[in-house]
């Protein structure tokens, strides 16, 4: 009896979770380059490099989608799980489609002149495949992507696009400094839209500026700068207009672009020990620029370009809203940009301003909410995960900066806000170059030497749990967490998204040391799924697109987690392979 019972119960167990890993290209950790394994990290080159599977493309009406990145060595690993004919009004989480929250934007990282600096050193073969990492249907598949005005400190000198003094009239603007041979910043960006183009998605592109030309400044500087005079007046239109003719330029190179922000980070932080291009100014400035220079010559020239305030730390948001009070100036804007750098990589656990976000919708739902800039590896040693690079320290810092890319862009998202821009998209292995000495780290870094070579961090990953699978225009609903699981599900992340086609998709990371068995209901489809989700692990959960047939006959039936059918819910990482073996030994020991 036992055996028959034992028997009926596998076969059950294994007829519901049909879970399998998928056959994408492999990952190696060796460098040639260093001549040794680098752990966490997949060291591309022109012969080895990993993909990511497109299985999920085909799910059937009871399979769900599992994509998982984990401390423990999964990267974007692929699997499927069965989903139980019922719905749990008892589950850990209750998700509910039917209540929709704000659209997606996109997913994507800035193309300054370091990015293309070092994708330009790599070997032809190597730069078709940095490109297909961020932007093919193997690959992340970006959707946003942010564009320097000029000059950053990412770039090997300051320059501008119209040195002539008091050109007023913007005569002498040239791009010429972002083409080849001075540059392949623009025929960087061109080969990105080429390749998201092919791959079925557009590359929406805002721009920002960290400083004008040197003659439109007050103290003959760039750093830490003031305009001459005063909105309205004659440098403050010419700077509109040294914008205007910015988009004008690269949009006759093929290059669109969607949005402008007014400044990035036009506060001086308090405690910043290095300098670069950086014009400053406050809300009230940015208020009477808007409205007397920016606004009425972008709505004349510019009728659709979206204009983004703020682009400045996520802590300024609710006090940044003059231009929001002022009726003619709100006319004109459409988004707040805002950056992740006070939260001191979540030293403390109140860090991070989330409600500060909810807080701002509230008041200003029509206002779309996008994170501009985030990097890792801007801050002190000793603090959070240090400066820089640090390709070779996996288990202390290299894990943990993905982990906080999950952390930031689940709650930035779960707190309304449409999208998420990392910071350059391709660094050196130094976080360079950086004519400021001010180097950080990337997702993607290159082997500057031998240009043959380049490393995904975990940062790469993470950023892909969000990017390939939240497509533009997807919309997050709603998700909340039964009474019983809030504490055991304390350093569980988690958001849930419906994509255009109908697509359910939820992002959980685990922060916790230890694993969560979580139950999931998806109350308007009448169905239900338990996922194990490993200690440190990031996963996207993609259920298919349900219609009126493939949903529950009763969709307000309940059942409890211990008599669903599917009696056992089975961690992702138990492939088929290894539970068939287990269940004949049992059924013949036990017959």
């Amino acid at each position: 009896m036992r055996a028959h019972r034992l028997a009926g119960f596998l076969a059950t167990t294994l007829a519901v979770h049909r879970v399998h890993r998928s056959a994408a290209a492999s990952c190696s950790s060796w460098s040639t380059r260093f001549q040794q394994d680098i752990e966490g990290v997949c060291v591309c080159n022109a012969t080895t490099c990993d993909s990511i599977s497109t299985e999920h493309l085909s799910l059937s009406n009871d399979e769900v989608g599992l994509f998982q990145t984990s401390k423990a060595g999964d990267r974007l690993a692929f699997s499927t799980l069965s989903l139980d004919d019922a719905s749990d009004s008892t589950a850990d989480l209750i998700i509910d489609s039917t209540t929709t929250y704000q659209e997606v934007i996109g997913f994507g990282g800035a193309f300054t002149d370091a990015a293309a600096i070092n994708v330009y050193l790599m070997d032809t073969e190597v730069q078709q495949l940095i490109l297909d990492a961020y932007f093919s249907d193997t690959g992340l598949q970006y959707s946003l992507g942010r564009i320097p005005i000029a000059s950053t400190d990412f770039s090997e000198y300051v320059y501008s696009y119209n040195p002539s003094a008091d050109d007023f009239a913007m005569t002498n603007f040239s791009i010429d400094v972002d083409k080849s041979p001075l540059s392949n910043k623009l025929g960087l960006i061109q080969r990105a839209l080429n390749e998201t183009t092919t791959a079925g998605r557009n590359l929406t592109l805002f721009a920002s500026s960290w400083a004008p030309p040197l003659w439109m400044t007050t103290g003959n500087t760039t750093l830490n700068c003031e305009m001459k005079g005063y909105p309205g007046g004659d440098y403050w239109k010419a700077l509109a207009l040294y914008y205007s003719k910015f988009i004008d330029a690269y949009e006759a190179e093929g290059v669109p672009i969607w949005g402008l922000t007014t400044q990035n980070e036009p506060t001086k932080q308090e405690l910043a020990f290095k300098f670069w291009q950086s014009l400053r100014f406050n809300a009230s400035t940015e208020r009477d620029f808007i409205k007397r220079d920016l606004g009425p010559l972008m709505k004349e020239n510019h009728p659709d370009l979206k204009i983004i305030i703020l682009d400045d730390q996520k802590d300024l948001l609710l006090d940044w809203n003059a231009s929001l009070l002022d009726e003619e100036a709100r006319s004109y804007v459409s988004g707040v940009g805002v950056h992740w750098y006070k939260n001191l990589d979540f030293a403390f656990g109140t860090l991070g301003d989330f409600d500060d976000l909810a807080a701002f919708y509230a008041k200003h739902p029509d206002i779309f909410i996008l994170a501009t800039e985030a990097c890792e590896g801007s801050y002190v040693e000793g603090l959070g995960t240090g400066v820089g690079t640090h390709l070779f320290d996996y288990s202390n810092i290299t894990w943990q900066r993905g982990e906080n890319y999950a952390r930031d862009i689940i709650n930035d998202l779960a707190n309304y806000a449409s999208g998420w821009t990392d910071w350059n998209l391709v660094l050196n292995t130094t976080g360079g170059p950086n004519w400021a000495d001010n180097q950080v780290d990337a997702p993607i870094l290159v082997d500057e030497e031998g240009g043959a070579e380049f490393y995904k961090q975990p940062m790469y990953y993470v950023m892909g749990h969000f990017s390939k699978f939240l497509v533009p225009g997807s919309v997050q609903i709603a998700l909340s967490v039964s009474s019983d699981a809030n504490s055991t599900l304390e350093e569980v992340d988690r958001a849930a998204f419906l994509t255009p086609d109908g697509q359910l998709v939820v992002v959980l990371s685990n922060r916790d040391s230890t694993d969560k068995s979580i139950r999931m209901s998806l109350a308007a489809e009448g169905r239900a799924l338990t996922v194990v989700l490993p200690a440190n692990t990031v996963q996207t959960v993609l259920f298919p697109a349900f219609d009126e047939g493939s949903q529950s006959s009763d969709a307000s039936s309940t059942s409890d987690a211990s008599s669903s059918s599917s009696g056992v819910a089975l961690t992702p990482s138990l492939s088929l392979a290894i539970l068939l073996p287990v269940a004949s030994c049992l059924l013949l020991l036990l017959a």
